[in-house]
């Protein structure tokens, strides 16, 4: 990159990140609204829809900052759009059009602007601390909040059955919240990638907050009972094994701590867990539902397998079909119900479009940036993120949720920067360093053959 053209791309990128600076702030206040439910406990502020003026706000100024033309739809953003634009044109086609209006469109656009405006507005390196910041402390003070209540009032939130009669409470989200216990298990799982890569290798105080953090968390765990998230820990465990450099230090440490939290479990918590893997358990008989459950769930599907009972009518479908007053609780189930076997391919579309923008940018990283770097320790906690809730997947809804969202438009951000860091990377190396660069390469990939 010669000086006038770096000239050049310095200005563009300056003239961006000036004009999408208030919508950007916009976006942050957005986050804390939305995940902290701050309309809901400030009723004055729920009155005047603060959430959606937020997002017509942020929209308008996206918008206005564009010249015409200058809007390029990704391959994500396009499955994206072709989704929303499938569920209308089918509406004569569905079950029950008006479902799909006032309730099924709303929630995808309400999950589906996550997207928009991450891909529009996090331009630099900068921003994505920022959303990353934001993002797990929201999602921490949900974990923090029902604890607190638990710990101070006996607060639970929810229960189980256990057979013969008896129920367990369940820790679930606190009042203001909406979060089942298996949702308050997924905000722990989320979480947990990032701490461990992006934040906790920032410096010592970071680390030491760190190691405080997880014991807290695991107890958090602990009382939801949920056996997905427990799976969605050992997804992460495994993501953070294979990735690591001490396997050893980590097997160890990983036996020893499940060895002390075995010793904690009460009666409860141990048969609950125990019935992952067991039938002789009391509570095996939910563990066998949720499965037996699914083929019901595929069932529904295959009552209208093509165009699907209309986006937002999961619920709606397996009420009529089989009596079951309850959304899918398996995401695939829940896509293939709604938008049929055209919106499932869709949308698996999409998340390929995602997983390759992810894979695509690690690729760039690893062959440019070290370890320490703020991108490279980003990355893995994304890719360790996406392998967890690959797994949450079948055993959660999540077709008008924000996480794909979210996460399909931190793909877009991630490739991009790293293009950016790479090339600039790239213009300052000496005329001679590539081809260098290279031949170490080749002689790394030989030496492991060998």
């Amino acid at each position: 990159m010669n000086s006038g053209m770096k000239a050049v791309h310095n200005f563009a990128q300056a003239t961006i990140e000036s004009q999408t600076h208030l919508p950007f702030v916009l976006y942050l206040a957005y986050l804390v609204s939305f995940f902290l439910r701050i309309p809901a406990r400030l009723p004055m502020l729920g009155l005047i829809r603060l959430d959606l003026l937020l997002v017509f706000l942020i929209s308008y100024l996206i918008f206005s900052a564009r010249r015409p033309g200058t809007l390029k739809l990704d391959d994500a953003s396009r499955y994206l759009l072709a989704i929303l634009i499938y569920s209308v044109l089918t509406l004569p086609l569905v079950e029950w059009p008006g479902s799909v209006i006032n309730n099924g469109m709303i929630a995808f656009i309400k999950g589906a602007i996550f997207y928009f405006f991450t891909v529009n507005l996090i331009v630099n390196e900068a921003r994505l601390k920022w959303i990353l910041v934001v993002f797990v402390f929201c999602n921490l003070v949900r974990i923090f909040e029902p604890l607190f209540l638990n710990l101070t009032t006996g607060y639970l939130g929810s229960s189980t059955h256990l057979g013969g009669g008896e129920f367990a409470g369940r820790l679930s989200g606190a009042p203001f919240d909406t979060i089942n216990p298996n949702g308050l298990a997924f905000v722990i799982a989320t979480v947990i990638p990032f701490l461990h890569y992006v934040f906790a290798p920032s410096n010592k105080k970071t680390f030491f907050v760190y190691l405080l953090l997880i014991p807290i968390l695991l107890y958090t765990m602990g009382l939801t009972l949920s056996r997905s998230g427990i799976l969605a820990l050992a997804i992460i465990a495994f993501g953070v094994w294979i990735k690591s450099a001490h396997k050893l230090l980590l097997l160890v440490l990983g036996v020893l701590g499940l060895t002390i939290i075995s010793f904690n479990l009460n009666d409860v918590q141990k048969d609950r867990y125990l019935s992952i893997v067991s039938d002789d358990s009391r509570q095996s008989a939910s563990a066998d539902g949720r499965i037996e459950g699914w083929f019901v769930d595929f069932r529904v599907a295959m009552n209208r397998p093509i165009i699907g009972h209309g986006l937002g009518t999961s619920r709606e479908a397996n009420w009529n079909v089989t009596g079951k007053d309850q959304i899918s609780h398996i995401l695939w189930a829940e896509v293939w119900q709604e938008i049929g076997l055209i919106g499932l391919i869709l949308f698996i579309l999409y998340l390929k479009a995602m997983f390759t923008n992810f894979r695509d940018a690690a690729r760039l990283i690893r062959s440019r940036l070290n370890k320490d770097d703020f991108l490279f320790r980003s990355s893995q906690a994304m890719q360790v993120w996406l392998l967890m809730n690959l797994l949450f997947s079948l055993a959660s809804y999540g077709l008008k949720s924000y996480e794909w969202y979210l996460f399909g438009g931190l793909s877009v951000v991630m490739l991009r920067l790293a293009r950016e860091k790479t090339a600039v990377k790239q213009a300052a190396l000496p005329p001679d360093a590539e081809q260098k660069s290279k031949r170490y390469m080749l002689a790394r990939k030989v030496n492991r053959s060998g």
